[in-house]
């Protein structure tokens, strides 16, 4: 059995750190064997923001794999370098972290997925070379893994149907965050395949909507998949909801709990 942390939408440099502190308190208590982080560490991109965003990483208590989200690229404001090098920030001080990660083991396979678009601000855009990618890792990966995509935009702002070409790669689990929203369901590809789809709320920003900070912890032990929500109570994360899936035959399935 593997347990995975997906985290998204840090946003250092609009943190509180409590929540900072209570998010590495409970990763510790649940010892995870991954985190996956799909986008948005910092704020501004500013180099004091990923200083920030690196310490964080450094105080997990497992591995960590990245993609960079729309905040995390040179800022809007600065049109040469959002031109030029729009990732060059991201790359230079979470130096170690490629903007297309890849993470395998015996029982899960991990693909990052870089959406972010330079020429957008908030927009993604999965290309045919992400599906070619996909592609090339799940035909090489052990065939019993849990394979998993991550990336920042959610489904809808990916550009067409890019996730239903991610379910028709096999993919088990797509992972996403952006809109600061939890959600955990079911998503539907050609031929009714499935994947399952898990959108993150922001992990420990202040910058708030609809939902508390909060985080997902997965357990895969294939053909089964158990995910649960862990919401910030303001003095500790708790769970707040869980969803148990199985791999049949014929795709995934909801179970009840």
């Amino acid at each position: 059995m593997r347990i995975v942390a997906h985290l998204s939408d840090l946003h250092f440099g609009r943190t509180d750190a409590a929540v900072v502190d209570g998010l590495i308190a409970d990763l510790a208590r649940h010892k995870p064997d991954l985190a996956i982080i799909s986008g948005d560490l910092t704020q501004r991109a500013r180099a004091s923001q990923f200083t920030e965003a690196r310490a964080f990483l450094a105080r997990l208590p497992c591995p960590a794999v990245i993609v960079p989200g729309n905040h995390d690229l040179a800022p809007i404001y600065r049109p040469l370098s959002r031109l030029l090098a729009p990732r060059a920030r991201f790359r230079r001080h979470l130096a170690g972290h490629d903007v297309w990660p890849i993470w395998t083991d015996e029982e899960i396979v991990a693909i990052g997925l870089d959406s972010t678009r330079p020429f957008r601000w908030t927009s993604g855009k999965l290309r045919t070379r992400h599906l070619d990618h996909i592609q090339r890792v799940v035909t090489a990966s052990n065939g019993a893994a849990c394979r998993i995509a991550f990336l920042h935009h959610p489904h809808t702002h990916a550009f067409g149907h890019s996730f239903e070409a991610l379910v028709r790669r096999d993919i088990d689990l797509i992972l996403t965050g952006h809109v600061h929203h939890a959600h955990v369901g079911l998503i539907t590809g050609p031929d009714n395949a499935t994947s399952i789809l898990i959108q993150a709320t922001t992990a420990c920003s202040t910058r708030l909507r609809a939902d508390a900070n909060g985080y997902g912890l997965i357990h895969i032990d294939m053909p089964h998949i158990d995910v649960a929500l862990q919401g910030w109570s303001g003095e500790a994360f708790h769970p707040i909801g869980r969803f148990r899936f199985e791999k049949r035959p014929d795709g995934w399935a909801e179970l009840t709990i």
